[in-house]
């Protein structure tokens, strides 16, 4: 039980690293990109891919750190004002709601990919092929939902943050 309870924010921490490496990527692809234009005349070939996919694995890997962050929007000014028991059922009502949109989000992503998969898509110009990049944002998803799940249950048990 111990190590399911460090599960979760260890998983979340490891995704924070990769967001982070994939946006530094990005920016480094882009500069690369840019000066190999300006001076040489010469764009790097699937640029324009690779800053995508790693995008993608961002923003998915991003989504359980923003939601412990709690930096995702919120309609505070009026929250706030509301008794402290209300604003809890408010953030159960609103997590509960996340969850089930997330689960779908995660499961149709999966089921995208796996078609993706079968019918052999691959990316324009380097070739890559597509269903990874969906797996990998249905599993940032699926993480996001667990952390939601996990939010869920602490309400219920009574150890909220």
């Amino acid at each position: 039980m111990e190590e399911t309870k460090r599960l979760l924010p260890l998983t979340e921490k490891i995704m924070r690293i990769i967001a982070a490496a994939c946006l530094v990527g990005m920016a480094a692809m882009t500069g690369a990109d840019v000066v190999m234009r300006g001076v040489f005349n010469t764009p790097i070939f699937g640029c324009e891919e690779i800053v995508s996919i790693l995008g993608v694995v961002a923003v998915g890997f991003a989504l359980p750190y923003a939601h412990y962050q709690k930096s995702h929007i919120g309609v505070e000014i009026l929250v706030r004002r509301l008794p402290k028991r209300v604003r809890d059922v408010f953030g159960l009502v609103t997590n509960l709601a996340t969850l089930f949109l997330a689960a779908i989000i995660t499961w149709r992503m999966y089921d995208y990919a796996a078609t993706l998969s079968e019918s052999g898509e691959v990316s324009m110009n380097l070739e890559l092929p597509e269903y990874m990049v969906v797996y990998v944002l249905a599993f940032g998803f699926l993480v996001y939902s667990a952390c939601l799940l996990s939010d869920i249950v602490k309400y219920f048990t009574g150890r909220r943050g």
